[in-house]
């Protein structure tokens, strides 16, 4: 056996044991109580305070809430300084954990080199042999001297890190010790909103406002004031995300309360219902997989309003983060959409996500399914209300396309010139609203879809009226889909007898679109309404074709003739005698 100096042995790696996820949702639960104790301070500072009462009874109450409102805004600030670290320690665990893989691979490696040395040593080596083997465990034990050293740096910040999170709560531990740091302390929040623009301005003055504010100042807002920002166009998705999970998290809080101690209104009711489908909404993709990583989806809350539209609400969630993403699709749905309806339409956005990730695994890619206008839910045989007559007239898609409008006016704005390839899918109603979003509006999108349309707007009469390139608008009609045989079709066009339809049929030869295959194996002989919901589901023509324009690869797009209404007779739909075909999109 050589005599030769084996390297030393390296240490094990401790065990880490940690979940930054429930890290970081606790500290939105603090940051949401440190909103909810905001809320009393304004309340204070604002409504409670009686303005034309007057005398020594006046005086004594509103010198007893003063101290009420001051310890509730330091209370406040307290809680966001603690949320703000433990947010902080999320990321700082999350590269601790990182960092212990590569420490454990390392160690590895480094076993099976000293192993293979001591192999080495143990047989017969000649003297050149064993002078490099020697030259080889010096190299060795370098590298284990640079792993201990290392492993001694991550232990200590481990340390370190707990010894941080132990200060941040310690020192806010009781109302003395609060008051000491945080009494009468100015809220970096009401100077950064004292300079937010007016109601009304552009998402490129908004944006340019955002931009300028210091990060302590966004924070402070997104505490704060989340109701602010967190519906703004021209707001980052990612901030618009933290301020709508701060909402969420207080209303979630707020409400569950008032039903646990049944005080809650008909009306909190109903909201309650809307924020916990947001909340299922974000569960539902976060709980799917990325196909190329292997990693839960990332979402973003980009619209949160449980109360708009009369108790509707108005609810965006994103499958994948739209401010950094090559390809965004915003999806508009259509009849009977409502707040509640927010987890079916995220399975949609995961799916199509999952389906354009798969196909271009080269590209990142962000799904927004947009509930933000007031689309016809109602029937009024369930006692719910009138509005779902509306979905025979244009009235909510016009006002629903001004607001896609923005919202894509915000989404460009919000991504400082780094222009995503970005394509808007309307369907069914949807695709009358997003229709008059780009005549009326001049929707800024790369490519224009149409699936399931029962119109696409009584003004727009060709894919050339849009304002969007031709080559880009593109319509999915099954054949069997009922709802797409409510469009307009022929020499008709919906002005004789004051109009039919919602407009005209993106899918017919007139219209100028590119039709795209869009039928299902499943299909019956006869049209069936379960047809008009299968556009979005895997391994379909539908969703195929929608993933390749989403991704901007036009070539793999399978295209189909298009619906032909000669005046002299009716419809014809090339596609009702082809075959369909499964499409693998996972």
């Amino acid at each position: 056996m050589a005599v030769v100096t084996l390297p030393s042995r390296p240490r094990v790696v401790p065990v880490l044991t940690v979940d930054p996820g429930a890290i970081r949702r606790t500290g939105g639960q603090l940051l949401a109580a440190s909103t909810q104790v905001d809320d009393l301070g304004t309340f204070v500072a604002g409504t409670a305070r009686i303005g034309d009462w007057h005398g020594p009874a006046s005086v004594a109450y509103h010198d007893a809430i003063v101290p009420t409102g001051r310890r509730a805004d330091a209370m406040s600030l307290a809680l966001r300084g603690v949320a703000q670290r433990v947010a902080t320690h999320a990321d700082e665990m999350t590269d601790l954990r990182d960092r212990r893989v590569d420490l454990v691979d390392r160690r590895d490696h480094l076993q099976q080199q000293i192993a293979h040395l001591e192999t080495r040593a143990t047989g017969e080596v000649t003297p050149e042999e064993l002078a490099d083997l020697q030259d080889d465990c010096r190299r060795v034990q370098g590298e284990v001297d640079a792993f201990e050293s290392d492993l001694t740096a991550w232990s200590t910040a481990i340390t370190t890190e707990e010894g941080a999170m132990n200060d941040a709560f310690t020192r806010v531990l009781d109302l003395a010790a609060v008051d000491r740091l945080y009494g009468g302390v100015a809220d970096p929040a009401d100077a950064a909103l004292d300079t937010k623009p007016p109601a009304g301005a552009s998402p490129q003055a908004v944006n340019a406002w955002w931009d300028g504010l210091t990060t302590a100042q966004q924070q402070a807002i997104i505490a704060a004031a989340p109701g602010a920002i967190g519906n703004l166009d021209g707001i980052p998705a990612g901030a618009r995300d933290d301020a709508n999970t701060v909402a969420l998290d207080r209303d979630l809080a707020d409400w569950r309360n008032a039903d646990a101690q049944g005080v809650m209104t008909d009306d909190e009711r109903q909201w309650l219902a809307n924020a916990e489908a947001a909340q299922d909404a974000r569960d539902e993709i976060e709980g799917r997989v990325d196909p190329v990583t292997g990693l839960p989806i990332e979402s973003q809350i980009y619209l949160y309003d449980p109360s708009a539209f009369d108790g509707d609400g108005a609810i965006a969630v994103s499958a994948g983060n739209v401010d950094t993403a090559d390809n965004v699709a915003v999806l508009t749905p259509g009849f009977g959409t409502d707040g509640e309806s927010a987890p079916y339409q995220a399975d949609r956005a995961a799916t199509v996500y999952e389906s354009s990730r798969f196909l271009d695994p080269t590209a990142s890619n962000a799904t927004l399914f947009w509930i933000g206008y007031d689309a016809p839910d109602n029937l009024p045989w369930t006692g719910e209300g009138w509005d779902g007559a509306g979905v025979a007239t244009e009235g909510a898609a016009e006002d629903g396309g001004a607001r896609l409008a923005d919202l894509v006016d915000g989404l460009r704005a919000s991504r400082d010139g780094d222009d995503a390839h970005l394509t808007a899918i309307g369907h069914s109603y949807g695709s009358t609203t997003t229709g008059h979003a780009a005549h009326d509006h001049g929707l800024d999108v790369d490519d224009l879809v149409f699936v399931g349309s029962p119109g696409v707007g009584g003004d727009t009469d060709s894919a050339a009226d849009t304002g969007v390139d031709p080559d880009h608008v593109w319509a999915g009609a099954n054949s069997r889909d009922p709802v797409t045989y409510l469009a307009n079709h022929g020499w008709f066009h919906g002005e004789t007898l004051g109009g039919a339809g919602l407009g005209d049929d993106p899918a017919e030869d007139d219209f100028g679109a590119h039709r795209f295959q869009a039928e299902d194996v499943s299909r019956p002989d006869l049209p069936d309404f379960d047809q008009h919901s299968l556009y979005f589901d895997h391994d379909t023509e539908s969703l195929h074709n929608l993933s390749e324009i989403i991704n901007g690869n036009y070539d793999g797009v399978l295209t189909a003739d298009p619906n032909h209404d000669p005046w002299y007779a009716g419809v014809h739909d090339p596609e009702l005698d082809r075959e369909p075909t499964t499409q693998v999109t996972r």
